[in-house]
């Protein structure tokens, strides 16, 4: 296997990287994406950026309204889906880097929810943290329950939705959100499901989880594309250059939820080659749109130059890497993917640890400003952090 990090086209000292993409009071028109990446590869440099943007972010998860631009209704959620991503890459940095003052910090807060889901049983968005709390088991944290979760699958396998898979375009929740309809629930519930397979040595989960994942893929991966569309809405929508739309962070929410799935899957598994498949489809598709500063485009497919975007290019570091890692992906055109995709988002952590460019709430792609700051952003990033720690591991 490759090692991503002698890949690298060379390292600045930590001071100058920070120097170089740190914002001067509240002005972030100081970013420099745009510049040609540098690798920050280092050990001691991934995990002082990584570790500041985790404790901003930890001591910054009230007072929403002083950094966000966009709160929606699932924003101050403890349980919901925009921290709980957070979270979820949070828990998993801090296993990678044997931190367990992120697990207390984490564990406190899942005591004061008493583990539980959140408050809509069928929908993909309120299991995601269910991940967290695996997580959280596994590493020992005191008080964990996994109870509920356990009756609120339990309650669905006995009466599993049925509705139709088909997005109406109308405002609130679609009609299909029983089901997962949407591609961001194929990164919030899926790998949930098998967690608990796994864990409580029950097929049924993942039985169910395999089958609404197929029928999701089928209704939304574009064949000839190699991505998936954000719901059914979008299969005749076109973008301003005319391209199929294809968001990217709707992307990222399938790419990062393919890993965690073949994360918590067991090796020996007969469904695990659909999978692979999926994933090294996705990530062939990935390395080709990848645009020159690093980043990925909103509109994955947009020929002309838009803003960059934190939270997809996030997700899409994640995967790659850790296809790296695992040996499913090979060569070079991989691992300089990383490798410009991570310094491009360390460039937009500023000497605070503020994570910018993240593009707001939504459902496609929309304009992102320097300063837009959102919990899922950070997520990414440190899932995508703790794939650049392990790479000298493997």
């Amino acid at each position: 296997m490759r090692n991503l990090r002698s890949l690298a086209l060379g390292l600045l000292p930590l001071t100058a990287l920070l120097a170089s993409c740190a914002t001067t009071g509240s002005d972030s028109s100081l970013n420099t994406v745009q510049a040609e990446p540098v690798s920050v590869f280092s050990d001691e440099q991934v995990r002082l950026v990584a570790n500041r943007a985790a404790d901003w972010q930890l001591a910054n998860l009230d007072g929403l309204e002083s950094y966000i631009r966009f709160i929606s209704r699932e924003t101050p959620n403890p349980r919901g889906w925009v921290k709980g991503t957070f979270f979820l890459g949070l828990a998993d940095y801090a296993e990678v880097t044997d931190q367990s003052r992120y697990f207390d910090a984490l564990g406190a807060i899942a005591n004061r929810e008493e583990w539980n889901l959140g408050k809509r049983l069928y929908h993909a968005d309120d299991h995601l943290v269910g991940q967290v709390y695996f997580r959280l088991a596994r590493n020992g944290v005191q008080g964990a329950d996994l109870k509920p979760t356990r009756t609120a699958f339990d309650s669905i396998l006995a009466d599993p939705p049925k509705t139709q898979m088909m997005h109406p375009d109308k405002h609130g929740d679609p009609g299909c959100a029983k089901r997962w309809c949407w591609s961001d629930a194929l990164f919030m519930a899926p790998a949930t499901w098998w967690d608990a397979s796994v864990t409580f040595g029950e097929p049924a989960y993942a039985d169910y989880a395999h089958s609404e994942f197929q029928v999701a893929t089928d209704l939304l991966f574009d064949k000839d594309v190699g991505l998936y569309y954000r719901d059914s809405r979008f299969f005749d929508r076109r973008g301003a250059d005319g391209e199929k739309l294809f968001w990217s962070r709707g992307n990222g929410w399938v790419y990062g939820g393919l890993v965690n799935i073949l994360r918590t899957m067991p090796d020996d598994d007969p469904r695990r080659a659909y999978y692979v498949d999926l994933f090294r489809k996705m990530s062939d598709r990935l390395v080709q749109i990848q645009a020159g500063n690093g980043m990925w485009r909103a509109s994955l497919l947009a020929s002309s130059e838009t803003p960059p975007e934190t939270s997809g290019t996030g997700f899409f570091v994640y995967g790659l890497a850790w296809g790296l890692n695992e040996g499913l992906l090979e060569g070079t055109r991989y691992s300089e993917a990383v490798n410009k995709g991570w310094s491009a988002l360390v460039a937009n952590v500023d000497a605070e640890g503020r994570l910018g460019y993240v593009q707001q709430v939504g459902d496609r792609p929309e304009g992102v400003q320097p300063d837009d700051r959102q919990f899922y952003g950070v997520g990414a990033f440190l899932l995508a952090a703790g794939q650049i720690l392990q790479s000298d591991q493997k």
